[in-house]
Protein backbone atom coordinates (compact mmCIF):
# COMPACT_ATOMS: atom_id res chain seq x y z
CA UNK A 1 0.00 0.00 0.00
CA UNK A 2 2.64 2.91 0.56
CA UNK A 3 4.83 1.62 -1.86
CA UNK A 4 1.79 2.24 -4.21
CA UNK A 5 1.27 5.33 -2.46
CA UNK A 6 4.98 6.23 -2.51
CA UNK A 7 4.95 5.30 -6.98
CA UNK A 8 2.05 7.60 -7.14
CA UNK A 9 3.77 10.30 -5.55
CA UNK A 10 6.67 10.11 -7.45
CA UNK A 11 4.65 9.98 -11.01
CA UNK A 12 2.68 13.21 -10.11
CA UNK A 13 5.71 14.77 -9.24
CA UNK A 14 6.02 18.02 -11.82
CA UNK A 15 9.68 18.87 -10.70
CA UNK A 16 11.75 16.30 -12.01
CA UNK A 17 15.27 17.20 -12.54
CA UNK A 18 16.73 16.29 -16.05
CA UNK A 19 20.58 15.94 -16.00
CA UNK A 20 22.83 17.59 -18.14
CA UNK A 21 26.32 16.28 -19.40
CA UNK A 22 29.19 18.21 -19.82
CA UNK A 23 30.63 19.30 -23.04
CA UNK A 24 34.03 19.54 -21.67
CA UNK A 25 35.76 18.82 -18.37
CA UNK A 26 34.34 20.71 -15.80
CA UNK A 27 31.77 22.92 -17.93
CA UNK A 28 28.39 22.39 -17.54
CA UNK A 29 27.61 25.94 -20.04
CA UNK A 30 29.63 27.60 -22.56
CA UNK A 31 30.20 31.15 -21.05
CA UNK A 32 31.97 34.30 -22.65
CA UNK A 33 33.34 37.52 -21.57
CA UNK A 34 31.19 39.25 -23.79
CA UNK A 35 28.20 37.22 -22.36
CA UNK A 36 29.35 38.26 -18.89
CA UNK A 37 29.14 41.56 -19.42
CA UNK A 38 25.83 41.69 -21.31
CA UNK A 39 24.30 39.58 -18.46
CA UNK A 40 25.90 42.50 -16.28
CA UNK A 41 24.16 45.45 -17.82
CA UNK A 42 20.97 43.69 -18.52
CA UNK A 43 20.37 42.35 -14.79
CA UNK A 44 21.78 45.75 -13.56
CA UNK A 45 18.99 47.30 -15.81
CA UNK A 46 16.52 45.26 -14.28
CA UNK A 47 17.33 45.30 -11.16
CA UNK A 48 17.17 48.96 -11.02
CA UNK A 49 13.84 48.92 -12.40
CA UNK A 50 12.26 46.66 -9.70
CA UNK A 51 13.67 48.94 -7.39
CA UNK A 52 12.50 52.21 -8.79
CA UNK A 53 8.97 50.04 -9.51
CA UNK A 54 8.74 48.97 -5.76
CA UNK A 55 9.29 53.12 -4.49
CA UNK A 56 6.94 53.96 -6.39
CA UNK A 57 4.38 51.11 -5.36
CA UNK A 58 5.65 51.66 -1.51
CA UNK A 59 4.89 55.40 -1.91
CA UNK A 60 1.84 55.67 -3.41
CA UNK A 61 2.69 57.44 -6.56
CA UNK A 62 1.53 54.61 -9.03
CA UNK A 63 -1.79 55.59 -10.24
CA UNK A 64 -4.31 53.54 -8.88
CA UNK A 65 -7.54 52.24 -11.22
CA UNK A 66 -9.88 54.98 -10.77
CA UNK A 67 -14.01 53.89 -11.43
CA UNK A 68 -17.08 56.58 -10.86
CA UNK A 69 -20.51 56.87 -11.85
CA UNK A 70 -23.44 59.04 -10.34
CA UNK A 71 -26.48 57.18 -8.67
CA UNK A 72 -29.43 59.01 -7.15
CA UNK A 73 -30.07 58.38 -3.51
CA UNK A 74 -33.54 58.52 -1.85
CA UNK A 75 -32.64 58.72 1.72
CA UNK A 76 -29.00 60.33 2.94
CA UNK A 77 -27.84 61.87 6.11
CA UNK A 78 -24.37 63.14 6.04
CA UNK A 79 -22.36 65.41 8.80
CA UNK A 80 -20.37 68.36 8.21
CA UNK A 81 -17.31 69.99 10.40
CA UNK A 82 -16.97 72.57 7.93
CA UNK A 83 -19.75 74.68 5.14
CA UNK A 84 -19.08 77.83 4.97
CA UNK A 85 -17.14 81.03 6.01
CA UNK A 86 -17.84 84.72 4.84
CA UNK A 87 -16.53 88.72 5.66
CA UNK A 88 -15.97 91.65 4.34
CA UNK A 89 -13.93 91.98 1.36
CA UNK A 90 -11.54 94.90 2.33
CA UNK A 91 -10.41 96.89 -0.41
CA UNK A 92 -7.45 99.17 0.13
CA UNK A 93 -8.89 102.01 -2.32
CA UNK A 94 -11.59 102.29 0.09
CA UNK A 95 -10.75 104.46 3.55
CA UNK A 96 -12.21 103.78 6.81
CA UNK A 97 -14.12 100.86 5.34
CA UNK A 98 -16.93 100.09 7.19
CA UNK A 99 -17.48 96.38 8.43
CA UNK A 100 -20.88 95.58 9.11
CA UNK A 101 -19.98 92.76 11.66
CA UNK A 102 -17.83 95.07 14.05
CA UNK A 103 -19.44 94.53 17.72
CA UNK A 104 -19.27 97.89 17.94
CA UNK A 105 -21.64 98.64 15.23
CA UNK A 106 -23.35 95.71 13.57
CA UNK A 107 -25.18 96.77 10.21
CA UNK A 108 -26.13 92.98 9.46
CA UNK A 109 -26.88 89.79 12.02
CA UNK A 110 -26.38 86.56 10.34
CA UNK A 111 -29.39 84.65 11.72
CA UNK A 112 -29.24 80.47 10.89
CA UNK A 113 -32.51 78.46 10.39
CA UNK A 114 -32.51 74.88 10.07
CA UNK A 115 -35.72 73.79 7.88
CA UNK A 116 -37.05 70.15 9.19
CA UNK A 117 -39.67 68.86 6.32
CA UNK A 118 -40.53 72.71 4.79
CA UNK A 119 -40.46 74.63 8.06
CA UNK A 120 -38.33 76.93 9.85
CA UNK A 121 -37.13 76.76 12.83
CA UNK A 122 -36.72 78.84 15.45
CA UNK A 123 -33.41 80.56 14.54
CA UNK A 124 -29.71 80.65 15.87
CA UNK A 125 -27.57 84.25 15.51
CA UNK A 126 -23.95 83.39 14.75
CA UNK A 127 -21.82 85.94 16.18
CA UNK A 128 -18.11 86.31 15.89
CA UNK A 129 -15.05 88.20 16.92
CA UNK A 130 -12.79 86.18 14.55
CA UNK A 131 -10.73 88.17 12.13
CA UNK A 132 -10.40 86.87 8.59
CA UNK A 133 -6.27 86.64 7.73
CA UNK A 134 -6.59 87.97 4.65
CA UNK A 135 -9.10 90.99 4.67
CA UNK A 136 -8.85 91.78 8.58
CA UNK A 137 -13.05 92.13 9.12
CA UNK A 138 -14.87 89.62 11.37
CA UNK A 139 -14.94 86.22 9.64
CA UNK A 140 -18.38 84.60 9.93
CA UNK A 141 -18.53 80.63 10.27
CA UNK A 142 -20.49 77.75 9.35
CA UNK A 143 -19.71 74.51 10.86
CA UNK A 144 -20.56 71.29 12.53
CA UNK A 145 -24.11 70.76 10.86
CA UNK A 146 -25.93 68.13 9.72
CA UNK A 147 -27.95 68.00 6.22
CA UNK A 148 -30.40 64.68 5.39
CA UNK A 149 -31.89 63.98 2.02
CA UNK A 150 -35.31 62.25 2.33
CA UNK A 151 -37.78 61.58 -0.68
CA UNK A 152 -40.38 59.35 1.54
CA UNK A 153 -40.77 61.87 4.17
CA UNK A 154 -39.33 59.08 6.52
CA UNK A 155 -39.55 59.44 10.12
CA UNK A 156 -36.26 58.16 10.70
CA UNK A 157 -34.36 60.90 8.58
CA UNK A 158 -36.53 64.18 8.31
CA UNK A 159 -35.22 66.30 5.47
CA UNK A 160 -33.31 68.98 6.76
CA UNK A 161 -31.82 71.85 5.26
CA UNK A 162 -30.57 75.22 6.44
CA UNK A 163 -30.85 78.59 5.76
CA UNK A 164 -28.37 81.56 6.43
CA UNK A 165 -29.66 84.86 6.55
CA UNK A 166 -28.02 88.55 6.64
CA UNK A 167 -30.95 91.29 8.03
CA UNK A 168 -30.94 94.48 9.82
CA UNK A 169 -29.49 94.41 12.99
CA UNK A 170 -31.71 94.51 16.45
CA UNK A 171 -30.69 95.14 19.12
CA UNK A 172 -32.52 92.63 21.60
CA UNK A 173 -30.70 90.30 19.92
CA UNK A 174 -27.38 91.48 20.47
CA UNK A 175 -25.36 90.06 23.46
CA UNK A 176 -24.51 92.31 26.01
CA UNK A 177 -21.92 94.62 25.10
CA UNK A 178 -22.29 94.79 21.34
CA UNK A 179 -24.79 97.65 20.06
CA UNK A 180 -26.40 98.06 16.81
CA UNK A 181 -25.00 100.73 14.33
CA UNK A 182 -27.11 103.81 14.16
CA UNK A 183 -28.41 105.56 10.87
CA UNK A 184 -25.59 107.22 9.80
CA UNK A 185 -23.50 104.29 9.80
CA UNK A 186 -25.94 102.12 8.01
CA UNK A 187 -26.33 105.01 5.36
CA UNK A 188 -22.64 104.88 5.31
CA UNK A 189 -21.95 101.49 4.40
CA UNK A 190 -24.36 101.17 1.86
CA UNK A 191 -23.31 104.37 -0.24
CA UNK A 192 -19.75 102.05 0.13
CA UNK A 193 -18.69 102.20 -3.16
CA UNK A 194 -18.33 98.12 -2.97
CA UNK A 195 -19.96 96.31 -0.23
CA UNK A 196 -18.94 92.12 -1.12
CA UNK A 197 -18.81 89.60 0.82
CA UNK A 198 -15.45 87.14 0.02
CA UNK A 199 -17.39 83.63 0.49
CA UNK A 200 -15.82 80.05 0.97
CA UNK A 201 -17.28 76.82 0.57
CA UNK A 202 -15.37 73.92 2.04
CA UNK A 203 -14.99 70.29 0.47
CA UNK A 204 -13.18 67.12 0.64
CA UNK A 205 -11.06 65.54 -2.06
CA UNK A 206 -9.56 61.99 -1.45
CA UNK A 207 -5.46 62.22 -1.98
CA UNK A 208 -4.71 59.30 -4.18
CA UNK A 209 -0.68 59.80 -3.07
CA UNK A 210 -1.18 60.25 0.90
CA UNK A 211 -4.45 58.48 1.01
CA UNK A 212 -6.21 60.95 2.86
CA UNK A 213 -8.94 63.38 2.77
CA UNK A 214 -7.71 66.97 1.40
CA UNK A 215 -9.86 70.54 2.31
CA UNK A 216 -10.55 72.03 -0.44
CA UNK A 217 -11.52 75.71 -0.61
CA UNK A 218 -14.02 77.26 -3.21
CA UNK A 219 -13.82 81.27 -3.14
CA UNK A 220 -16.45 83.48 -4.47
CA UNK A 221 -18.29 86.96 -3.54
CA UNK A 222 -21.59 88.48 -3.43
CA UNK A 223 -22.81 91.91 -3.26
CA UNK A 224 -24.78 93.59 -0.83
CA UNK A 225 -26.85 96.40 -1.20
CA UNK A 226 -30.20 97.47 0.08
CA UNK A 227 -32.51 97.55 -2.84
CA UNK A 228 -32.32 93.93 -3.28
CA UNK A 229 -31.64 90.60 -1.72
CA UNK A 230 -28.78 88.35 -2.94
CA UNK A 231 -29.88 84.35 -3.25
CA UNK A 232 -27.65 81.66 -2.99
CA UNK A 233 -28.75 78.07 -2.98
CA UNK A 234 -25.82 76.17 -2.54
CA UNK A 235 -26.49 72.36 -3.05
CA UNK A 236 -23.80 70.30 -1.41
CA UNK A 237 -22.64 66.99 -3.55
CA UNK A 238 -21.36 64.28 -1.66
CA UNK A 239 -18.94 61.03 -2.89
CA UNK A 240 -19.25 57.29 -1.56
CA UNK A 241 -15.30 56.11 -2.06
CA UNK A 242 -14.41 52.48 -1.70
CA UNK A 243 -10.92 52.16 -0.87
CA UNK A 244 -9.13 48.80 -1.67
CA UNK A 245 -5.77 48.68 -0.27
CA UNK A 246 -5.03 44.77 -0.09
CA UNK A 247 -1.55 43.83 -0.66
CA UNK A 248 -2.99 40.83 -2.66
CA UNK A 249 -6.28 40.46 -1.41
CA UNK A 250 -8.81 42.78 -1.07
CA UNK A 251 -9.31 45.00 1.75
CA UNK A 252 -11.85 47.55 1.52
CA UNK A 253 -11.88 51.34 3.17
CA UNK A 254 -15.23 53.13 3.04
CA UNK A 255 -15.37 56.87 3.13
CA UNK A 256 -18.56 59.08 2.48
CA UNK A 257 -18.02 63.18 2.30
CA UNK A 258 -19.04 66.08 0.46
CA UNK A 259 -17.22 66.20 -2.91
CA UNK A 260 -18.20 69.80 -4.34
CA UNK A 261 -20.86 72.50 -4.61
CA UNK A 262 -23.17 73.70 -6.88
CA UNK A 263 -24.06 77.51 -6.41
CA UNK A 264 -27.55 78.93 -8.16
CA UNK A 265 -27.83 82.81 -7.68
CA UNK A 266 -30.39 84.95 -8.01
CA UNK A 267 -30.81 88.95 -6.83
CA UNK A 268 -34.44 88.98 -5.47
CA UNK A 269 -37.01 91.96 -4.33
CA UNK A 270 -36.57 92.89 -0.36
CA UNK A 271 -39.96 92.41 -0.10
CA UNK A 272 -39.71 88.43 -0.99
CA UNK A 273 -38.46 87.43 2.22
CA UNK A 274 -39.62 90.10 4.60
CA UNK A 275 -43.08 88.55 4.09
CA UNK A 276 -41.00 85.66 5.82
CA UNK A 277 -38.87 86.74 8.42
CA UNK A 278 -40.83 90.29 8.91
CA UNK A 279 -37.19 92.01 8.23
CA UNK A 280 -35.33 93.08 5.79
CA UNK A 281 -33.17 90.82 4.58
CA UNK A 282 -29.79 91.80 2.38
CA UNK A 283 -28.59 88.25 2.08
CA UNK A 284 -29.82 84.63 2.10
CA UNK A 285 -27.71 81.53 1.65
CA UNK A 286 -29.77 77.62 1.47
CA UNK A 287 -27.78 74.54 1.95
CA UNK A 288 -29.25 71.33 1.09
CA UNK A 289 -27.94 67.74 0.31
CA UNK A 290 -28.09 66.82 -3.25
CA UNK A 291 -30.12 63.48 -4.92
CA UNK A 292 -27.13 62.43 -6.52
CA UNK A 293 -24.29 61.02 -5.56
CA UNK A 294 -21.00 59.82 -6.99
CA UNK A 295 -19.83 56.40 -5.95
CA UNK A 296 -16.15 55.64 -6.75
CA UNK A 297 -13.82 52.60 -6.37
CA UNK A 298 -10.26 53.20 -6.28
CA UNK A 299 -7.98 50.10 -6.33
CA UNK A 300 -4.77 50.32 -5.45
CA UNK A 301 -1.65 48.08 -7.53
CA UNK A 302 -1.77 44.80 -5.74
CA UNK A 303 1.79 43.41 -5.42
CA UNK A 304 1.18 41.07 -8.38
CA UNK A 305 0.06 43.63 -10.81
CA UNK A 306 3.53 45.57 -9.73
CA UNK A 307 5.22 42.53 -10.19
CA UNK A 308 3.52 41.37 -13.52
CA UNK A 309 4.29 44.97 -14.86
CA UNK A 310 8.22 44.54 -13.80
CA UNK A 311 8.26 41.52 -15.62
CA UNK A 312 6.67 42.51 -18.63
CA UNK A 313 9.54 45.57 -18.83
CA UNK A 314 12.61 42.40 -17.40
CA UNK A 315 11.17 40.15 -20.01
CA UNK A 316 12.07 43.10 -22.96
CA UNK A 317 15.78 43.62 -21.46
CA UNK A 318 16.00 40.20 -21.39
CA UNK A 319 14.54 39.69 -24.89
CA UNK A 320 18.15 40.89 -26.18
CA UNK A 321 19.95 38.16 -24.11
CA UNK A 322 19.18 35.97 -27.22
CA UNK A 323 21.23 37.97 -29.02
CA UNK A 324 24.41 36.68 -26.42
CA UNK A 325 22.75 33.13 -26.36
CA UNK A 326 23.03 32.88 -30.28
CA UNK A 327 26.93 33.98 -30.15
CA UNK A 328 27.71 31.45 -26.90
CA UNK A 329 25.68 29.18 -29.05
CA UNK A 330 27.62 29.68 -32.25
CA UNK A 331 31.21 29.79 -30.41
CA UNK A 332 29.96 26.83 -28.56
CA UNK A 333 29.28 24.61 -31.60
CA UNK A 334 32.73 25.54 -33.64
CA UNK A 335 34.71 24.96 -30.32
CA UNK A 336 33.36 21.67 -29.95
CA UNK A 337 33.97 20.84 -34.05
CA UNK A 338 36.91 22.25 -33.81
CA UNK A 339 37.99 19.75 -30.66
CA UNK A 340 36.33 17.04 -32.47
CA UNK A 341 38.78 17.47 -35.44
CA UNK A 342 41.46 17.49 -33.21
CA UNK A 343 40.87 14.56 -31.71
CA UNK A 344 41.80 12.91 -35.13
CA UNK A 345 44.11 15.49 -36.43
CA UNK A 346 46.50 15.90 -33.78
CA UNK A 347 48.57 18.81 -35.56
CA UNK A 348 45.22 21.10 -35.55
CA UNK A 349 46.05 22.07 -32.28
CA UNK A 350 49.03 23.97 -33.88
CA UNK A 351 47.09 25.67 -36.35
CA UNK A 352 45.80 29.16 -35.49
CA UNK A 353 43.93 31.53 -38.07
CA UNK A 354 44.18 35.43 -38.00
CA UNK A 355 41.11 36.96 -39.12
CA UNK A 356 41.01 40.97 -39.65
CA UNK A 357 37.83 42.91 -38.34
CA UNK A 358 35.23 41.53 -40.27
CA UNK A 359 36.49 37.74 -39.45
CA UNK A 360 37.55 37.14 -42.78
CA UNK A 361 40.77 34.89 -42.56
CA UNK A 362 43.65 36.87 -43.49
CA UNK A 363 46.51 34.44 -42.00
CA UNK A 364 46.86 30.50 -41.44
CA UNK A 365 49.95 29.60 -39.30
CA UNK A 366 50.81 26.04 -38.25
CA UNK A 367 53.74 26.32 -35.18
CA UNK A 368 54.09 30.15 -35.84
CA UNK A 369 54.87 29.62 -39.63
CA UNK A 370 52.47 30.89 -42.31
CA UNK A 371 51.12 28.30 -44.47
CA UNK A 372 49.48 28.09 -47.91
CA UNK A 373 46.04 30.11 -47.22
CA UNK A 374 44.39 27.26 -49.76
CA UNK A 375 44.28 25.08 -46.53
CA UNK A 376 41.14 26.98 -45.27
CA UNK A 377 39.35 24.80 -48.02
CA UNK A 378 40.32 21.78 -46.72
CA UNK A 379 39.58 22.95 -43.30
CA UNK A 380 36.02 24.05 -44.16
CA UNK A 381 35.39 20.37 -45.38
CA UNK A 382 36.72 19.12 -42.33
CA UNK A 383 34.20 21.30 -40.34
CA UNK A 384 31.39 20.03 -42.41
CA UNK A 385 32.23 16.14 -42.07
CA UNK A 386 32.68 16.94 -37.75
CA UNK A 387 29.29 18.56 -38.12
CA UNK A 388 28.10 15.71 -39.63
CA UNK A 389 29.65 13.29 -37.08
CA UNK A 390 28.41 15.24 -34.03
CA UNK A 391 24.79 14.63 -34.94
CA UNK A 392 22.96 12.15 -32.54
CA UNK A 393 21.89 9.79 -35.53
CA UNK A 394 25.46 8.98 -36.46
CA UNK A 395 26.96 8.64 -33.23
CA UNK A 396 24.82 5.88 -32.90
CA UNK A 397 25.71 4.71 -36.16
CA UNK A 398 29.18 4.54 -35.77
CA UNK A 399 28.51 3.05 -32.76
CA UNK A 400 26.68 -0.10 -34.13
CA UNK A 401 29.20 0.15 -36.62
CA UNK A 402 31.97 -0.85 -33.52
CA UNK A 403 29.46 -3.24 -31.95
CA UNK A 404 29.64 -5.43 -35.24
CA UNK A 405 33.48 -4.83 -35.61
CA UNK A 406 34.08 -6.57 -32.19
CA UNK A 407 31.16 -9.10 -33.09
CA UNK A 408 33.45 -9.87 -36.13
CA UNK A 409 36.34 -10.92 -33.58
CA UNK A 410 35.08 -12.12 -30.61
CA UNK A 411 33.02 -14.95 -29.49
CA UNK A 412 29.42 -14.25 -28.80
CA UNK A 413 29.94 -15.65 -25.47
CA UNK A 414 31.83 -12.77 -24.49
CA UNK A 415 28.80 -10.12 -25.43
CA UNK A 416 26.25 -12.50 -23.49
CA UNK A 417 28.53 -12.39 -20.31
CA UNK A 418 29.80 -8.32 -20.59
CA UNK A 419 26.99 -7.72 -18.27
CA UNK A 420 29.03 -9.36 -15.67
CA UNK A 421 32.01 -7.52 -15.73
CA UNK A 422 33.27 -5.09 -12.63
CA UNK A 423 36.05 -3.52 -11.34
CA UNK A 424 36.37 -4.96 -7.89
CA UNK A 425 36.15 -2.49 -4.97
CA UNK A 426 39.62 -2.30 -3.20
CA UNK A 427 38.51 -0.28 -0.01
CA UNK A 428 36.04 -1.89 1.55
CA UNK A 429 36.78 -3.05 5.14
CA UNK A 430 34.38 -4.25 7.26
CA UNK A 431 35.01 -3.93 11.20
CA UNK A 432 34.54 -7.30 12.40
CA UNK A 433 35.53 -6.43 16.12
CA UNK A 434 32.82 -3.58 16.26
CA UNK A 435 30.03 -6.13 15.87
CA UNK A 436 28.58 -7.32 19.27
CA UNK A 437 25.71 -10.12 18.26
CA UNK A 438 24.84 -13.08 19.43
CA UNK A 439 27.00 -16.21 18.28
CA UNK A 440 24.00 -17.41 15.88
CA UNK A 441 24.64 -13.95 14.16
CA UNK A 442 28.18 -14.34 14.12
CA UNK A 443 27.84 -17.69 12.26
CA UNK A 444 25.18 -15.90 9.45
CA UNK A 445 27.67 -12.98 9.03
CA UNK A 446 30.56 -15.38 8.69
CA UNK A 447 29.37 -17.20 6.39
CA UNK A 448 28.04 -14.23 3.96
CA UNK A 449 31.47 -12.75 4.21
CA UNK A 450 33.08 -16.46 3.21
CA UNK A 451 30.16 -15.62 0.52
CA UNK A 452 31.49 -11.97 -0.66
CA UNK A 453 35.16 -12.99 -0.81
CA UNK A 454 34.18 -16.18 -3.09
CA UNK A 455 31.83 -13.40 -4.86
CA UNK A 456 34.86 -11.31 -5.16
CA UNK A 457 36.81 -13.95 -6.69
CA UNK A 458 34.32 -15.56 -8.91
CA UNK A 459 34.03 -11.89 -10.28
CA UNK A 460 37.67 -11.52 -10.64
CA UNK A 461 38.26 -14.99 -12.22
CA UNK A 462 34.69 -14.52 -14.37
CA UNK A 463 36.68 -11.09 -15.46
CA UNK A 464 39.79 -12.93 -16.74
CA UNK A 465 37.70 -15.77 -18.24
CA UNK A 466 35.42 -13.69 -20.62
CA UNK A 467 38.54 -11.00 -21.41
CA UNK A 468 40.57 -13.71 -22.10
CA UNK A 469 38.36 -15.09 -25.16
CA UNK A 470 39.68 -12.13 -27.01
CA UNK A 471 43.51 -13.01 -27.46
CA UNK A 472 42.28 -16.90 -27.78
CA UNK A 473 40.49 -15.83 -30.83
CA UNK A 474 43.05 -13.75 -32.52
CA UNK A 475 46.23 -16.01 -31.69
CA UNK A 476 45.23 -19.64 -31.52
CA UNK A 477 43.43 -19.95 -34.67
CA UNK A 478 44.74 -20.09 -37.94
CA UNK A 479 42.20 -18.02 -39.74
CA UNK A 480 42.83 -15.56 -37.65
CA UNK A 481 47.01 -15.73 -37.97
CA UNK A 482 46.36 -15.57 -41.33
CA UNK A 483 43.82 -12.21 -40.46
CA UNK A 484 46.20 -10.97 -38.65
CA UNK A 485 49.04 -11.29 -41.10
CA UNK A 486 46.89 -9.28 -43.65
CA UNK A 487 46.34 -5.89 -40.79
CA UNK A 488 48.61 -2.95 -41.95
CA UNK A 489 50.84 -1.65 -39.68
CA UNK A 490 48.51 0.43 -37.59
CA UNK A 491 46.25 -2.61 -36.88
CA UNK A 492 49.44 -4.57 -36.06
CA UNK A 493 50.58 -2.52 -33.71
CA UNK A 494 47.35 -2.86 -32.15
CA UNK A 495 46.98 -6.41 -32.23
CA UNK A 496 50.41 -7.04 -31.29
CA UNK A 497 50.02 -6.30 -27.75
CA UNK A 498 47.97 -9.64 -27.67
CA UNK A 499 50.91 -11.54 -28.42
CA UNK A 500 52.74 -11.94 -25.53
CA UNK A 501 53.74 -14.15 -22.21
CA UNK A 502 50.49 -15.86 -21.03
CA UNK A 503 51.70 -14.37 -17.16
CA UNK A 504 51.63 -10.88 -18.78
CA UNK A 505 48.35 -11.44 -20.72
CA UNK A 506 46.78 -12.59 -17.52
CA UNK A 507 48.09 -9.39 -15.74
CA UNK A 508 47.02 -7.01 -18.54
CA UNK A 509 43.47 -8.82 -18.33
CA UNK A 510 42.75 -8.45 -14.88
CA UNK A 511 40.73 -5.34 -14.13
CA UNK A 512 41.43 -2.01 -12.04
CA UNK A 513 40.28 1.13 -11.17
CA UNK A 514 42.88 2.54 -14.41
CA UNK A 515 40.09 0.64 -16.65
CA UNK A 516 37.55 3.29 -15.04
CA UNK A 517 39.10 6.22 -16.75
CA UNK A 518 42.08 4.55 -19.42
CA UNK A 519 39.84 6.12 -22.18
CA UNK A 520 39.03 9.15 -20.90
CA UNK A 521 39.67 12.92 -22.73
CA UNK A 522 40.93 14.67 -20.04
CA UNK A 523 44.17 12.02 -18.79
CA UNK A 524 46.37 14.84 -16.92
CA UNK A 525 43.64 16.53 -14.87
CA UNK A 526 42.24 12.97 -14.00
CA UNK A 527 45.56 11.84 -12.54
CA UNK A 528 46.15 15.48 -11.07
CA UNK A 529 43.04 15.29 -9.57
CA UNK A 530 44.05 12.12 -7.16
CA UNK A 531 47.33 10.83 -8.26
CA UNK A 532 48.25 8.71 -5.63
CA UNK A 533 45.43 6.54 -5.31
CA UNK A 534 45.22 6.23 -9.14
CA UNK A 535 48.61 4.50 -8.96
CA UNK A 536 48.23 1.91 -6.73
CA UNK A 537 45.39 0.36 -8.62
CA UNK A 538 47.43 0.83 -12.02
CA UNK A 539 48.92 -2.60 -13.49
CA UNK A 540 52.71 -2.76 -12.90
CA UNK A 541 53.07 -2.27 -17.08
CA UNK A 542 51.19 0.88 -17.09
CA UNK A 543 53.27 1.82 -13.80
CA UNK A 544 56.42 1.00 -15.85
CA UNK A 545 55.01 3.44 -18.56
CA UNK A 546 55.24 6.16 -16.19
CA UNK A 547 58.19 5.89 -14.73
CA UNK A 548 59.89 5.77 -18.22
CA UNK A 549 61.69 8.58 -19.60
CA UNK A 550 60.94 10.36 -22.32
Amino acid sequence: MLKNFGEFLRRIDQFGANYKPSYAYGEVQYRTSLGGLLSIILYGLSLAYLIYEMVLWKSGRILPKITSLNTEIETYQLSFDKVVSFCLRRHKSITDQIDPFDPNHVVLIPMLYEIIDDELQDPLPLFSTKKSDKHGTTLIELKDIQLSNNQHQSIKYPNKEYMLILQQCVQTILPLGWCCADDDIIKRFFNQRQNQLSIQTFFNQFNTSTRQLDLVEQDYYASIDNKTTYFSQITICTSNVSIDTGFILESLEIMEFPSSTQQYIQQMDLDYFTHTFHKEVYVVFEFQLGTLQQTVVIEYPKISEVLANIGSIISFFLFFSHFAYIINEKNLESKVVRTLIEMYYPQMKQITFEKNFFGKVINIRYQNQLIAISFLKSYKKLLRIASAKLCLTNTLYEISRLQFIIRAICDKEVFRNCHEIGIILKSLEIETNSIKIDNNQNIDNNQELKQDIIDNNSIDDQNHNILKIIPQTLVDVSQSIVQFQKLNQSQSLFLGKNMQPQESIDAELKLTDEDFYILMQEQQKIKDFNIVELYDTMTPKAKSQIHKPN
